[in-house]
């Protein structure tokens, strides 16, 4: 099994060749042209990420760039925009001696496409400010990468000194060679947006791809118009609807950046409306789970910790959540040396608590963190590393109390036992004894003490030996058994990621220690959501939203502790 199908695997757990005289084959680029002057069509529109087709009944050819559909008749030379009409320069659709390809004047593909940039040396330069083009055109030389890896140097000059260093250990075209086979690739540009989070100038751009999916890529761009990382989501979101307590009187919003170093990372920090009457908030930090998050930690419909910030807010609680590392700087991070969860996780946890001290609208003496999933199995590695003792208390929420390379055994045996109860077809039950069996393997690697991070397995499949060695083992129980910190454990009791038995395990550890509470809640599914049903993941996808009561309770235990 390849590295991306582990990363799938991880994550569950996206020619006119033939024409007549005049046809439009696709050839190396000509010499520095002018606006008035000549270029071919499909050339330049397809390096842009435009769909050229050829209607040979009707001598009509197609431009479909993102909602701009620019049509021209050969034989009339009849040239519209949306049905607007374009007026061709004289001279345009005339082949060159010795060379069949339509031409038309770069002046007017401009205004047919509402491209800005300049035609140079048989190539398409996008101008700065031209964002959606320079997108759209990096996304299709990207993509391209796949078939040819040795093309990698042409980006060079795109990206940032940081990104650069980067992409000699996670190349660029490797990332193509993970995705492209599995989506196909991109044939028509369809729409992209823009925004900035304070860190990035961030453009999402989607393309149709020639397998009849979609291709979505997140550009992170500096201010100097240099590209910084690459994102690609193994994790699709949508269909969130807000929950019925969200009330924008009750609350506001602020972008914050956490961290001032190489990996700055753009956050919210949500305050009641309200006045404390102390004249500062208590406020608590959330921590991701496992995968490249987002601040809202959204998955599927679901935003757990959007909810969480505004139910908290309700009850005069402040909070700070903010991108992943590994979500803002997927390249980088994977680039980077004997990586951990440490670097994934523990170090911006502790910058964020950072920042919470700074703010004087905030009680430094009452910072508390709240982590996730896997973020609530490093709680106690995060009080850990709290030096300087600002945690005043933890939330540990649906957190592992054994090893993750355990955890996962458990997921898959449940789901080979679902697909056996389900009386799924004989190829999906030998599938997941497939993963499984080859799981069992990977573990059994994780867990040779022959492997250390001086000594790490040759051709490990999953990304990052360095990060499953070193995460081998853990055991959150075993280092919060001796920390003072209050904790409070939560689960909910119809969880298919980590079953409510992680509650007994947390208990089973904590138990000779004081100041530990928890709670189970009915029908809560691993993102804190209720289900009627008993959950598989699947209904990840129906919006729902995380109980108020939740809230009230994780507020009234910040307020006693």
């Amino acid at each position: 099994m390849g590295r991306s199908s582990w990363k799938w695997l991880i994550a569950g757990c996206l020619l006119f060749g033939s024409m007549a005289p005049l046809a439009m084959a696709q050839e190396a680029g000509a010499a520095t042209e002018s606006a008035a002057e000549l270029v071919p069509l499909r050339q330049a529109a397809e390096s842009i990420g435009a769909l050229v087709e050829w209607d040979q009944p009707t001598k009509t050819i197609t431009v479909t760039y993102g909602d701009r559909v620019w049509t021209i008749n050969s034989a009339s030379g009849r040239s519209e925009v949306n049905g607007t009409v374009v007026k061709l320069d004289a001279g345009a659709l005339q082949g060159k001696e010795k060379d069949p390809r339509y031409y038309v004047a770069w002046s007017t593909m401009k205004e047919a496409l509402q491209v800005q940039g300049n035609w140079v040396n048989g190539k398409v330069l996008a101008d700065e400010a031209d964002w959606k083009t320079r997108a759209a055109q990096f996304t299709v030389q990207w993509a391209a990468l796949a078939e040819a890896p040795q093309e990698e140097a042409q980006l060079a000059s795109l990206l940032t000194p940081e990104l650069k260093e980067a992409t000699k250990v996670a190349h660029l075209s490797r990332l193509a060679q993970q995705i492209i086979p599995m989506v196909g690739k991109p044939t028509q540009f369809v729409q992209a947006s823009s925004d900035n989070d304070g860190v990035h100038q961030n453009v999402q751009v989607l393309f149709k791809t020639d397998k009849d999916l979609t291709l979505s890529l997140t550009l992170r761009y500096k201010e100097n118009g240099l590209l910084n990382d690459v994102l690609y989501s193994y994790l699709p979101s949508g269909g969130y609807q807000p929950p019925a307590y969200d009330d924008a009187s009750l609350y506001k919003e602020e972008t914050i950046v956490i961290g001032d170093g190489h990996f700055k990372l753009p956050g919210t920090l949500t305050l009641p409306a309200a006045a404390n009457a102390s004249g500062t908030y208590p406020v608590l930090v959330l921590v991701h789970g496992s995968g490249a998050h987002d601040r809202d930690e959204s998955i599927g419909a679901a935003k757990t910790f959007r909810d969480m910030a505004i139910g908290l807010a309700k009850e005069g609680i402040a909070t700070i959540r903010y991108e992943k590392r590994t979500r803002e700087y997927p390249v980088q991070s994977a680039a980077i040396p004997r990586f951990t969860v440490k670097e994934e996780t523990v170090d911006d946890a502790l910058l964020a608590v950072q920042w919470a001290g700074q703010d004087m609208r905030l009680n430094k003496d009452r910072i508390y963190v709240l982590g996730h999933s896997q973020g609530g199995m490093l709680i106690p590695n995060i009080v850990k590393a709290d030096t300087g003792k600002a945690i005043r208390g933890a939330v540990i929420a649906a957190g592992p109390s054994g090893s993750i390379e355990d955890l996962m055994i458990e997921q898959m045996e449940r789901q080979l036992q679902s697909a056996k109860d389900n009386k799924q077809p004989a190829e999906a039950i030998a599938a997941a004894e497939g993963q499984l069996k080859m799981w069992k393997q990977m573990v059994a690697i994780i867990k040779d003490e022959q492997y250390t991070l001086d000594n790490l397995p040759a051709n490990f499949p999953l990304p990052n030996a360095s990060w499953w060695i070193d995460f081998r083992n853990h055991q959150g129980g075993e280092i919060a058994k001796d920390q003072k910190v209050p904790l409070f454990i939560i689960q909910g009791d119809n969880d298919v990621q980590v079953g409510k038995e992680h509650l007994d395990g947390w208990k089973k550890a904590l138990q000779s220690r004081a100041g530990v509470q928890y709670k189970l809640y009915p029908k809560l599914n691993h993102v804190f959501v209720e289900s009627d049903k008993p959950s598989t993941g699947q209904e990840y996808t129906i919006p729902g939203n995380v109980p108020e009561q939740v809230m009230q309770d994780i507020s009234a235990w910040i307020r006693s502790n």
